[in-house]
C-alpha cells in the first residue's frame, strides 16, 4: 500500500512539472523569444544527434550522456505541446488534455528530473581535482546515466536508442559495475546511513544468507 501511494506522488509530481515545462514553452513561443528557463536553453539550439553505433568512450563521455538526456526531453516536449495543443483546438480543455496524454506528461517529468541530476553531478564533477575521486565519480555518474536508459522504456519507445545501441548500454552498466565492485563500500559508507536503517544482509551477507537466519 505504501508503495502504491508513494508511486500515485511520484505521477503527480511528474505531471506538475510537465505542465510547468509545457506553461514555459507556450510564453516563450508566444513572445518569440529564446528559452531562457528550467534548463530549458538546449532547445535554443540544433537537435542533438545520437551515433549510429556507440562504443564504450561514446556511451562514458559527459557530451553524449547529455545530449540524449537533452534530446529525450526535447522530443517528449514538442510530442506534448502538439498533442495538447491538438486538444484544444478540439474544443477540449487543457486538464483533460493531460489526463488523455498523461503517460507522454509523467515520462517528460521523468525526463526533466533525470536531466536535472546528471546537470547537478556533472558541475559537482567538474570541480573536482584530477585524481581517484574524480575517476570515481566519472564510473558513478557514467553508471546512473547509464542505468537510467537502460530502465527507462522511453528510450526504446520513442526511439532514442536503438536496439543495437540498446544492448550497448547493457554491456557497458556490466562492465562499471564489475569496476565500481572494489570501491563499492567505500561509496555506501559515504552516505552516512546510520546502521539502524541498514539489514542484516549490509553486514555480514553469509550469516545473513545462511539456513537459521532466514527459515
Amino acid at each position: 500500500m505504501g508503495l502504491l501511494i508513494a508511486g500515485v506522488y511520484c505521477l503527480h509530481d511528474d505531471i506538475q512539472i510537465s505542465k510547468a515545462l509545457f506553461a514555459e514553452y507556450m510564453v516563450t513561443k508566444k513572445q518569440n523569444k529564446p528559452f531562457k528557463g528550467l534548463w530549458l536553453e538546449h532547445m535554443n539550439g540544433s537537435c542533438p544527434v545520437v551515433p549510429t553505433q556507440l562504443t564504450s568512450s561514446n556511451l562514458r563521455s559527459t557530451t553524449f550522456q547529455t545530449d540524449i538526456f537533452c534530446l529525450r526531453e526535447r522530443e517528449l516536449l514538442n510530442c506534448l505541446v502538439e498533442e495538447v495543443s491538438w486538444h484544444q483546438k478540439q474544443g477540449q480543455s487543457k486538464e483533460y488534455a493531460f489526463v488523455q496524454n498523461y503517460l507522454l506528461a509523467e515520462d517528460l517529468g521523468r525526463a526533466f528530473a533525470d536531466k536535472a541530476i546528471l546537470h547537478t553531478f556533472i558541475e559537482v564533477e567538474r570541480n573536482v581535482p584530477t585524481g581517484p575521486l574524480k575517476n570515481i565519480l566519472d564510473m558513478v555518474r557514467s553508471l546512473y546515466a547509464l542505468i537510467t536508459m537502460e530502465e527507462d522504456a522511453s528510450f526504446l519507445r520513442y526511439g532514442f536508442l536503438s536496439m543495437e545501441n540498446a544492448a550497448a548500454v547493457r554491456q557497458e552498466v556490466q562492465k562499471l559495475c564489475s569496476e565500481l565492485r572494489p570501491h563499492a563500500l567505500a561509496l555506501v559508507t559515504s552516505f552516512g546511513i546510520p546502521n539502524a536503517f541498514l539489514g542484516p544482509i549490509a553486514f555480514d551477507w553469509v550469516d545473513a544468507n545462511s539456513w537459521p537466519s532466514v527459515r
